[in-house]
């Protein structure tokens, strides 16, 4: 079996480090203080806030890629003032036109947001107006289908703030172990991930559990016992929206796509639980490398002295601290 230390050690190994938060503050800030002093379009700027997986708390370190680092993403949304009388392509395309004026020279246009490429960083973009039908909502422009959608980023982040509280903690280090687990076994799979990840999570959990051996054993087993079914069926759960009802996070998810989530699940529900049982340190070790990868590893001589701190208590930290937030004997994050 693995100790408490491993998976503290381990989950401040995939955290994104001082400097990569560092970067991803100093881009995000410098862009949204431009947009908001922009000669014409503060005119059409209201305020701008994060959102994805950094707003949060549940991002990880970058990922490797052919030996080639890759640039961590960052999500700002612009509240605008257009309306839903404005073409989505147009209000893309005028959010595009004036991030370019500002100096900005890798920016391309999405379905939903323009995507702003530094050397170091790549930010999303997204502008929204408020939902005039949903208290709180938000409308974004999708100019593929040149439609306003609903959607509600603010929600998705006081959502995961209250789920974390919840848990006492244990939300956010959970999402990290399933999130890194995932991407490491399943990395060109495009769904289910993220947000998706990140609900299946809260739905799955063990709000009880303080043993992040027993919290990840237990999330893979709830998902092989809830949703076998539905493979051999072929077909993919529905798991509504927490921000945004009716929308179900799974819509966009394929059969195939799912069906490969699962199995992986389920193989590695019992490997999990045979290096539980494996009284062997050294063998046990192997195995949970093969669930983790190699970043998994033995506890060091000196274990790490970490800031003490709740993450229930402390919320979501938007400024992206230099220095690592931690619970007692709880991983570093960003709350």
């Amino acid at each position: 079996m693995a100790t408490q230390q491993q998976f503290i050690d381990f989950l401040s190994e995939i955290e994104p480090s001082p400097t990569t938060k560092s970067v991803c503050s100093s881009a995000h800030t410098t862009l949204r203080g431009k947009l908001e002093q922009h000669e014409t379009y503060k005119h059409i700027h209201d305020n701008t806030y994060l959102s994805g997986s950094y707003a949060r708390n549940t991002a990880l370190r970058p990922r490797q890629s052919n030996g080639t680092l890759r640039r961590p993403d960052v999500d700002i949304i612009v509240v605008t003032n257009h309306t839903q009388l404005d073409l989505p392509s147009n209000v893309i395309a005028t959010l595009r036109k004036a991030v370019r004026s500002l100096g900005y020279t890798e920016v391309e246009a999405n379905r939903r947001s323009i995507c702003v490429s530094l050397g170091s960083v790549e930010m999303d973009v997204v502008p929204v107006i408020p939902n005039p039908w949903q208290e709180g909502g938000w409308l974004i422009a999708d100019k593929s289908e040149e439609q306003w959608l609903v959607t509600n980023p603010r929600g998705h982040n006081q959502w995961a703030n209250a789920v974390n509280k919840k848990a006492n903690g244990y939300f956010v280090p959970l999402v990290k172990l399933v999130k890194w687990w995932r991407r490491e076994n399943l990395p060109h799979l495009k769904r289910p991930k993220g947000f998706i990840l990140e609900t299946l999570v809260a739905k799955h959990m063990d709000y009880k559990e303080t043993s992040y051996e027993e919290l990840f054993a237990k999330f893979l087993e709830a998902v092989r016992d809830e949703y076998g079914w539905m493979v051999l069926s072929g077909l993919v759960p529905s798991l509504e929206d927490p921000s945004v009802p009716g929308n179900d996070v799974f819509s966009r998810v394929k059969a195939e796509e799912f069906r490969r989530f699962y199995d992986l699940t389920e193989a590695h529900a019992k490997l999990v639980r045979r290096a539980q049982r494996e009284t062997d340190a050294d063998k046990a070790l192997e195995q949970w490398q093969r669930v983790f990868g190699d970043r998994f590893r033995k506890t060091a001589q000196k274990a790490s002295m970490l800031r003490p701190a709740a993450i229930a208590s402390a919320g979501l930290n938007l400024g992206f601290p230099a220095i690592a937030v931690v619970p007692p004997n709880k991983p570093a994050g960003f709350a």
